[in-house]
């Protein structure tokens, strides 16, 4: 099995050398659309303008796994306690997030050296707040719980009932007859002696 992620060539062979990296994160937030980088500075890419946000954005990608179940991935953001009030009353669960991958051609730039690629494409799924003390700096984070699709035990349970098959199928005897042979197998009829 070949693991693809979709790296121009170029892009591969900008890794292989020293590189600069940066990600870039598309954000349908509610009442605006946010585009950020990781870098200093505005970046043109892809007809639009990303803003320079450094350090005061953090992206933990999900872990790849073969189960089911999935990891969680998560954006924390650097935020005072109004800034973080003030968006707590905004809807965000289920709006689009997508972060590339690419590099640039120095050290927190704004100028990309290759085509990035798509590293993660969910959307928001839950929000929280931290609040950690260093002497007497105090530094607030908005994280933002991400999600890639629906959880493992929505994903693993199928159902069907019987009322779900007279519904899309209401001409089909097949089911009821079915149903009423399983009834008599494991409810027999029992005449009096």
């Amino acid at each position: 099995m070949v693991l693809k992620r979709g790296a121009s060539v170029a892009l591969i062979k900008a890794l292989t050398g020293h590189f600069y990296p940066v990600l870039l994160t598309y954000a349908d937030w509610p009442g605006e659309t946010v585009r950020i980088h990781t870098g200093v500075g505005t970046l043109a890419w892809n007809g639009q303008s990303w803003l320079g946000a450094g350090k005061l954005v953090q992206f933990q990608a999900p872990e790849e796994s073969t189960g089911i179940a999935t990891s969680e991935a998560s954006v924390r953001v650097a935020a005072t306690i109004e800034g973080m009030l003030a968006e707590r009353g905004k809807i965000i669960r289920n709006r689009t997030v997508t972060v590339w991958f690419g590099v640039t051609t120095e050290p927190g730039g704004n100028v990309l050296a290759q085509e990035p690629v798509q590293l993660f494409n969910g959307y928001f799924d839950s929000r929280s707040g931290t609040l950690t003390r260093n002497g007497e700096d105090q530094m607030h984070d908005m994280v933002l719980g991400l999600g890639t699709g629906p959880s493992a035990r929505s994903a693993a349970s199928v159902t069907h009932s019987y009322e779900a098959q007279i519904a899309q199928y209401p001409t089909d005897t097949a089911g009821r007859h079915v149903q009423n042979a399983n009834k008599h197998l494991y409810n027999p009829q029992r005449w009096p002696e």
